[in-house]
C-alpha cells in the first residue's frame, strides 16, 4: 500500500461539499443539478431498492409457467424499469 499515490483532498469551503466530492466517485449514478447530498443518497437508496425488486420480478418471470401470469409480471417489470429510469435520470 505504500507504493500507491495519494490524491489530494478537493478544495472546498464546507464539510457538506467535501463529503459530496468524496462520495461522488462511489455513487453509481451522478447527482442532479442542485441536489443536496442527503437527497442524492436517498435517491440512490431508492434506486437500489428498485433494482432489487426488478431482480425478484425477473426471477418470478423465469419461474412462471402460465402465460397470463407472465404477461402480468412483464407489465410489472416494465413499470419498475420506468420508475428506475426516473430515479436515475
Amino acid at each position: 500500500m505504500a507504493d500507491r499515490s495519494r490524491k489530494p483532498l478537493p478544495i472546498v469551503f464546507d464539510l457538506k461539499a467535501l463529503y459530496s466530492q468524496l462520495l461522488a466517485p462511489l455513487m453509481p449514478y451522478p447527482a442532479r443539478p442542485g441536489e443536496t447530498l442527503q437527497k442524492w443518497v436517498e435517491r440512490m437508496e431508492c434506486a437500489r431498492l428498485k433494482e432489487r425488486e426488478m431482480e425478484r420480478c425477473e426471477a418470478r418471470l423465469r419461474k412462471e409457467k402460465q402465460f397470463n401470469r407472465k404477461v402480468e409480471i412483464n407489465s410489472e417489470l416494465r413499470s419498475l424499469k420506468h420508475e428506475l429510469e426516473g430515479l436515475i435520470l
